[in-house]
């Protein structure tokens, strides 16, 4: 090939002419030098490089040939065996009896998997993808989950609402986050104990990456996992390029890898050999059938170290869930008490939300002079002796309290006052229903704020209702007279005539069920000549 044609990728042109040559192969010492370099790249333990095509060649490259789950495991050297060695996604050409899709499956589609010889379909536990410009489900259900055990095909559970940029993984619980929601999701479809459920690194994750950000997602991952054992003992998998795979099975992190070798490009891919025991390789991304039976899908490679899903058992249904199943989802509902870029994440370990327990309260020293509280409830808070109760009803505040909000903001310059009515909506909004309590208290040399949200609808499953509540207590000591740049180093300010919480982010609930603190000089909670008192003192 010119080197002008020469391109570096292993296309077309050069599947060609290695084809060519195959015949004349084991005279072509350069060849041979390359296959060998090849398997030490690869992992392969050679000892020689003479350019020969050996006994000890030839032993190794079946090794490989196995492996790699070849279809053809001779030692003998072809286009297929010497492309996967080069490639990450090998010859793309090559048949497979898995397979992975964002399409819900009707039964013509599934039936033009099973006659394409598709055998093990991973499908997505959660999430919508865009298809044709529109906002589609790519999660499985009842139904198709069913169509698909009836024809004799296993599922393999996969786990993506996010994973495609760095940004995802630097969000300090989304690891817990993505957890719940996964085993949630398996729980309902029925998945049984034992089942493996993939979480994608969609992105090519530099080493160090790996180190700060993926393997703690991980692990927090296997936090959720581990609190729910006693409903339903999951796996934890990883899809990901190699060296993401390698990484994590080694540190005993996850149970089973998916490899992205389709990635060619990524540099997790470049250089790294195949993860040892890995379960599924996807190479190649294509479509197949006709009219309703057409689909797009992921040529998936399986190694049967996974043995995927053949069966389903759906937790009953019941207006009545069991205790476990009620506490983790209120757990689920109350979960990421820090989150986002909030100023308070940085301050906050990831201990006060990471050990969460209904009825126990979190405590959190951030310094001589800031304290912070957190109890999750499954009971709903009553309002105390000086508390302001704001109702909340189909995301809208009670009439009442437009008049108490005067009263707050009588001090307010016109714009701050606006900003507090739209704070307040928004916070309203985020409940939907239910209530906030505020209460102020002015003690000597401290100050404490107590936000709490109470959310009587909380829904466990699509039968049954439960109630929460979540308290969030800052205690500012001033013993040390450092209370005021302590305060701004958090983000609270005297504005006009409030203190401000800024960038507090307090989230509570997922499927539309959200109480939001903060974001940005949030919520009216005192008046100045409080923090005058405290700070003067």
């Amino acid at each position: 090939m010119a080197r002008t044609t020469a391109n570096g990728n292993f296309g077309p042109g050069t599947t060609t002419s290695l084809t060519s040559l195959i015949p004349t192969f084991t005279s072509n010492t350069a060849l041979v030098l390359l296959l060998q370099y090849s398997l030490a790249c690869n992992g392969l333990p050679i000892n020689q490089f003479g350019g020969k095509y050996d006994a000890e060649t030839t032993n190794l490259v079946k090794r490989y040939q196995e492996f790699m789950k070849m279809s053809v495991a001779t030692g003998a050297i072809n286009m297929g065996t010497f492309k996967a060695l080069l490639s990450s996604s090998g010859d793309t050409n090559r048949s497979a009896t898995a397979c992975d899709t964002s399409f819900v499956l009707n039964t013509e589609q599934i039936d033009t998997l099973w006659n394409a010889g598709y055998r093990y379909v991973g499908r997505y536990l959660t999430g919508n993808v865009i298809r044709g410009g529109a906002r589609v489900p790519k999660a499985m259900n009842p139904t198709e989950i069913a169509a698909i055990l009836k024809k004799g095909l296993k599922i393999f559970p996969i786990y993506q609402d996010g994973g495609y940029e760095i940004p995802y993984f630097e969000v300090s619980l989304q690891g817990i986050d993505d957890g719940y929601k996964a085993i949630d999701a398996a729980y309902n479809l029925g998945f049984p104990a034992g089942t493996t459920i993939y979480f994608a690194v969609d992105l090519d994750a530099y080493d160090y990456q790996i180190t700060d950000l993926i393997i703690p997602y991980f692990k927090k991952v296997r936090a959720a996992f581990n609190q729910n054992k006693a409903l339903r003992d999951y796996k934890i998998g990883v899809y990901g390029a190699r060296n993401v795979c390698s990484r994590l099975k080694n540190a005993g992190i996850v149970d089973n890898v998916f490899v992205a070798d389709m990635s060619t490009g990524f540099s997790g891919n470049l250089g790294f050999p195949m993860p040892d025991d890995w379960a599924f390789d996807q190479y190649f991304e294509m479509s197949i059938g006709t009219g309703n039976g057409k689909l797009d899908i992921d040529k998936v490679t399986y190694s049967g170290v996974d043995k995927a899903v053949s069966a389903v058992t759906p937790p009953p249904a019941s207006t009545t869930p069991s205790s476990a199943a009620i506490n983790r989802a209120r757990i689920l509902r109350l979960r990421d008490i820090v989150y986002g870029n909030s100023s308070l994440a940085t301050l906050i370990d990831d201990k006060v939300s990471f050990d969460l327990e209904l009825e126990k309260t979190n405590t959190r020293v951030i310094s001589p002079n800031l304290s912070v509280l957190f109890t999750a409830s499954a009971k709903l808070t009553n309002p105390g002796d000086g508390d302001t109760t704001i109702t909340v009803k189909d995301g809208k505040i009670n009439a009442s309290f437009e008049e108490e909000l005067a009263n707050w903001t009588g001090t307010l310059s016109t714009e701050d006052a606006a900003n507090t009515k739209k704070i307040v909506a928004d916070l309203a909004a985020k409940i939907v229903v239910g209530n906030i309590i505020v209460k102020w208290l002015p003690v000597a040399n401290k100050l404490t704020i107590t936000l709490t949200a109470n959310v009587p609808e909380i829904e466990v499953t699509d039968k049954y209702k439960t109630s929460a509540s979540m308290k969030v207590t800052f205690i500012f000591d001033n013993q040390n007279k450092e209370l005021t740049s302590q305060m701004q180093t958090l983000g609270v300010y005297a504005l006009g005539g409030t203190i401000v919480l800024g960038a507090v982010a307090c989230i509570i609930g997922a499927i539309g069920i959200e109480l939001l603190i903060g974001s940005a000089a949030l919520l009216l909670i005192g008046i100045k000549s409080v923090l005058d008192k405290v700070t003067q003192k």
